[in-house]
């Protein structure tokens, strides 16, 4: 299973890993409760450089980082990916409407002609954020981890 982020965030830039910070700490007690380590799931970015002053990739951010993206994934061969925010999951599927009205939604998708289930979730700074989100968020991980088992 793949997890993908959107971009670096400060902890992230300085210490070179994704989801190192608080939303990583957040992330790795999510899959700790859910019966995973980490070290069993490839975590990326779509991003590879942090956007200054923390925002959102652009569109044009992510077009020149997508070639990156399919590599990784592709020397990895996921079958699964869960897209961790709209950000992730523009960028694998194209999709451009309200995250919330999708959560757990899975996308059947050709990444470069490489097969990929993408499952659509809340990014993790968000969900530890909010109550609601962080019981949806735990939940989706959740079932991205029982279709891994499954396959």
């Amino acid at each position: 299973m793949v997890l993908v982020g959107e971009a670096p965030g400060e902890q992230e830039d300085i210490r070179g890993s994704p989801f190192v910070g608080r939303a990583g700490k957040f992330l790795d007690s999510v899959l700790s409760d859910v019966g995973i380590e980490r070290s069993r799931v490839f975590i990326t970015n779509v991003v590879r450089c942090r956007p200054p002053g923390n925002r959102k990739p652009s569109d044009e951010e992510m077009k020149q980082c997508l070639p990156n993206l399919v590599d990784e994934l592709r020397s990895v061969r996921p079958r699964i990916a869960v897209a961790l925010g709209s950000v992730a999951l523009k960028a694998l599927t194209g999709h451009a409407g309200r995250l919330s009205d999708i959560i757990g939604e899975e996308f059947e998708v050709r990444l470069n002609g490489m097969p990929l289930t993408v499952i659509a979730c809340y990014h993790p700074s968000a969900a530890m954020r909010n109550r609601r989100m962080r019981e949806t968020f735990r939940a989706v991980i959740s079932k991205a981890l029982s279709r891994v088992d499954r396959e």
